[in-house]
């Protein structure tokens, strides 16, 4: 089904930003070349004017870095290599989204869930229309829950058989390559790691290859190894927004696993499971609800919740634990662990509680949507001049990946005016269309605020329409 559905390709601004990374990474490159009009040279020009979604300028201006972390974009680019490009950023997240599920199930056994109860809790993940949101699109978050779930489960591990330790380290490492907020989960490894120097001794050697590789890539992209390309994000954090976003994610939480998960609440208290298992829950849950409830557009939609998305299991695993010990103390018919019938309508009611959810969140149709902005490149291929400007803003990044066009931010305009730009894409030759989503062109204004002028729709793909600069309309 995610195979069929999957629209892992270059689409919104962390899509594309990670299909751009994985080309260059493929190609041995740190930086992209600018793109620019003769006229309005990059040093002259507004800081944003030419830096599609997913980049932003390099240190001395001339060229283009990415925003988003190396991690995901490594795994597109290997599996570039096995299925090429069209199929790439499919393939990495099917694979991780059927990995999460898988190390989803092994964490659960290893927080001595019982086999049955394990399997609700991997069902749990696998039909949570936020799961399959996610893992339909060419983003870190589904692969963010496998690698921190792999890292914590080869910890506990450890504790019995230490060379687990060295492959905790290594998960840890590609979890920060993925997203550098993943450094929360050292919380709780350091709960299931214990006090023992030699698990500490195994995890920082198994850590060290990820952690050398990505201070060396730092170091070539942004020209300092201990930095990230999103800059200082410490305005985005304030402790005024944890209420109102601690509520929605208490809102979306339930709606999003079940409403089994309110029973995690009751772990703390919870009788006859290892006291460093139950702080480790609870650190893990604590470690990443806390920081992201401080982020400034948590509490926004249903989709935030993604940023949550790595403790997802220990949210899972510790609402089983309590039910676990719930039901072992009731007769054996009303027991999933004891009876075949029970667990089949657990199964259930979790697959219909989700599924119900799933069609009301439209939840499988991201794919679509994301594949949307491959089919306007492919309009414009067939279409426009090789040479043309096109002034965009959402569909930047996917048109830098998927087309060699110049592309103009309309929303990065600044002291520059529609005139000074038209007029130096007229002195150039080339021809000047604009691309632009329903709210860039009905709620932001784009023709009408940013760049007013004499512009003619000539196209229209799904609900993206193209307008091109001073020229009738081919048979529109």
């Amino acid at each position: 089904m995610l195979a069929w559905k999957s629209g892992a390709v270059a689409g919104g601004s962390d899509s594309s930003g990670y299909m751009n990374n994985a080309r260059l990474i493929a190609a041995s490159h740190a930086t992209a070349p600018i793109r620019s009009v003769a006229g309005i040279p990059p040093e002259k020009a507004p800081g944003y004017l030419y830096v599609p979604l997913g980049f932003r300028p390099s240190a001395d201006g001339a060229a283009l870095v990415p925003t988003y972390p190396v991690g995901f974009a490594l795994f597109i680019a290997a599996s570039s290599a096995l299925v090429g490009w069209p199929s790439a950023g499919c393939l990495a997240a099917v694979l991780h989204a059927v990995a999460g599920i898988l190390a989803s199930f092994a964490l659960f056994r290893a927080l001595n869930l019982g086999l049955r109860w394990a399997l609700v809790g991997a069902v749990v993940i696998a039909a949570s229309p936020l799961y399959l949101f996610m893992s339909l699109q060419a983003m870190s978050d589904v692969p963010s829950l496998f690698w921190t779930t792999f890292a914590v489960w080869a910890a506990i591990t450890g504790r019995a058989r230490s060379p687990w330790t060295l492959v905790a380290g290594f998960a840890f490492a590609v979890d920060v390559l993925l997203r550098p907020t993943n450094a929360l989960a050292l919380a709780p490894l350091a709960v299931a790691l214990g006090a023992a120097p030699r698990r500490w001794l195994q995890f920082a050697a198994g850590g060290l290859p990820g952690a050398l590789f990505l201070a060396a890539y730092n170091h070539a992209a942004y020209g300092r190894a201990i930095t990230t390309g999103y800059g200082d994000v410490s305005g985005l954090l304030r402790l005024s927004y944890v209420p109102q976003t601690l509520v929605h994610f208490s809102l979306w939480l339930p709606a999003l696993f079940t409403p089994l998960v309110v029973m995690a609440a009751a772990l703390p208290w919870l009788r006859g499971v290892a006291p460093w298992i139950r702080l480790m829950l609870v650190v893990w849950m604590a470690a990443f609800s806390g920081f992201y409830s401080m982020y400034y557009c948590s509490h926004e939609s249903w989709g935030y919740v993604r940023f949550l998305l790595p403790m997802a299991p220990a949210l899972v695993g510790s609402a089983l634990l309590v039910l676990q010990a719930a039901c072992s103390r009731m007769r054996q018919s009303l027991d999933p662990a004891r009876s075949l019938r029970t667990l089949a309508v657990a199964l259930c009611l979790v697959l219909l509680i989700s599924g119900s959810w799933v069609r009301h969140l439209r939840a499988l149709n991201i794919g679509d949507g994301e594949r949307r902005y491959g089919r306007v490149a492919r309009w414009l291929e067939a279409t426009t001049p090789h040479d043309a400007v096109i002034v965009c803003m959402q569909a930047s990044g996917a048109l830098f990946y998927f087309t060699d066009r110049t592309i103009v931010r309309w929303d990065m305009l600044g002291a520059l005016s529609a005139e000074q730009l038209e007029s130096a894409v007229r002195k150039s030759g080339r021809p000047l269309y604009a691309v632009l989503f329903p709210f860039e062109l009905n709620d932001s204004g784009a023709l009408s605020r940013h760049v007013p002028g004499d512009w003619k729709l000539v196209g229209r793909v799904d609900d993206v329409t193209v307008w091109r600069a001073g020229s009738p309309a081919p048979g529109l």
